[in-house]
């Protein structure tokens, strides 16, 4: 399985490479830019709207260089629309490149409710976050932008994946980025997490994101979240236990992306692969002696995982309005769950994988031109995907207990989509069947 996902990674790296170079080489025209201007800018400042393009003054550039430039700012959360426009510089041969701003507002929401209906209790399916999406989190919040490159937000988030293994919470967050780090175009953010939905009261859990743009299409992004769930002690029989519940994950993420949208896409092509770490560390107590005195005994488990995850997702924009799109989401896993001193019958280990195969059909219920389209888009979606997971237990199956170990299905969904200034939101309700 692994070979193959690693011959898979290959093809896929050579594709979107060979994708990547220009049909006609010496051909295509350049154009010399000698200044450029960003106008319809108002919270977020010029220098870090130019910044983001990765674009220099006093620099020949191509049609194929000003396209990726201009579909990186339309990726940006907090712009709603760019558009490029070359104007007469000082001299022959030189150009000044206009770059039409429309910002996204203050308060800002990324918000997925699609609830699935299934009529068999023991799948657990559900609709992840949509995989164009950069971000993994359903997010409310506000942001200010400080001293030109600096973004202070702060809001709610809510986490998922696709993992088994990992928690999904919600929590309080505040955060800082700073973008065009030295210069070079990089990013990084500080985050402050405080989770409201985990069993206990959470503390503090700091997350540290850092992007380096390698292209105009191609970013590796480093996230670290350390994570605390619980973090208190208890008295029984005159005992006191303390009870911890924490999560750290590592991954690091090459994504190769030339959609023109972030949160709704019609076209391009997105793929994202993902090494991540995650280690869960649990300390509490438990009665353990049956046909006894129960006497509370403390324990610690440890769950560590190791794994891959990938997607792709490419979009073809038919008409004006009508948009198809096809991906692949997967992942694969080696998770080694540890209870010290041993209160089971033995340890876990198993290699969890899934493998998600989607289709999609959207229509705008907005014209794709004029003032309707700076006012965002509104989409009439219908989804359809096959998923599969396998458990693959390789020791310590009784803790599972009755679950299946494979599980496939086939899900369905109607949803609409409205893309604003103020945000992303989808709505709709989708259908689960299989086995």
């Amino acid at each position: 399985m692994f070979r193959l996902f690693l011959t898979t990674c290959t093809a896929v790296v050579i594709a979107v490479s060979a994708m990547a170079q220009p049909s006609v080489q010496g051909m295509a025209p350049r154009f010399f830019i000698e200044r450029i201007d960003v106008r319809g800018v108002h919270r977020v400042s010029s220098d870090l709207v130019t910044a983001e393009t990765l674009l220099r003054n006093e620099t020949e550039y191509g049609e194929e260089d000003l396209r990726a430039a201009a579909a990186r700012l339309n990726r940006l959360p907090f712009v709603l629309s760019a558009d490029f426009a070359l104007g007469k510089g000082s001299d022959r041969g030189r150009y000044v490149l206009v770059i039409n701003v429309q910002e996204s507002n203050p308060f800002f929401f990324l918000l997925d409710a699609r609830p699935t209906l299934t009529g068999d209790s023991r799948h657990s399916v559900d609709y992840d976050v949509d995989p164009s999406s950069e971000s993994k989190d359903a997010a409310l919040g506000f942001r200010w932008f400080v001293g030109g490159r600096g973004e202070v937000h702060a809001g709610a988030t809510t986490r998922r994946d696709q993992k088994e293994f990992t928690t999904a919470y919600s929590a309080w967050v505040v955060g800082y980025t700073q973008y065009d780090l030295f210069g070079s175009g990089a990013f990084a953010t500080l985050n402050l997490r405080l989770p409201f939905d985990s069993p206990a009261e959470g503390s503090l859990s700091p997350q540290l994101v850092v992007g380096v743009p390698l292209t105009a299409n191609q970013t590796l992004t480093l996230d670290f979240e350390d994570t605390h769930f619980r973090k208190d002690k208890q008295q029984f029989l005159g005992v006191t236990f303390d009870r911890q519940d924490s999560e750290r994950l590592l991954s690091l993420t090459w994504t190769y992306n030339t959609t023109n949208e972030p949160f709704l896409p019609t076209r391009g092509t997105i793929v994202r692969i993902a090494p991540v770490r995650t280690m869960r560390d649990r300390a509490s107590f438990s009665f353990e002696r049956p046909f006894q005195i129960p006497v509370p005994e403390a324990y610690a488990q440890h769950i560590n995982g190791n794994g891959v995850d990938f997607a792709a997702s490419r979009y073809w924009e038919l008409s004006e309005r009508v948009c198809l799109s096809a991906g692949l989401l997967a992942g694969w896993d080696e998770v080694d769950d540890r209870v010290h001193p041993q209160l089971r019958p033995s340890d876990i280990d198993w290699r969890p994988a899934y493998e998600v195969f989607r289709t999609g059909y959207s229509r705008s219920l907005r014209h794709a031109s004029g003032q309707d389209r700076e006012n965002g888009d509104s989409r009439i979606e219908l989804d359809a995907r096959v998923v599969a997971r396998q458990r693959n237990v390789r020791q310590g199956a009784d803790a599972f207990g009755s679950l299946p170990d494979n599980e496939s299905s086939f899900q369905t969904s109607v949803n609409w989509a409205r893309r604003s200034s103020w945000g992303m939101l989808r709505v709709g309700v989708g259908y689960a069947w299989g086995h």
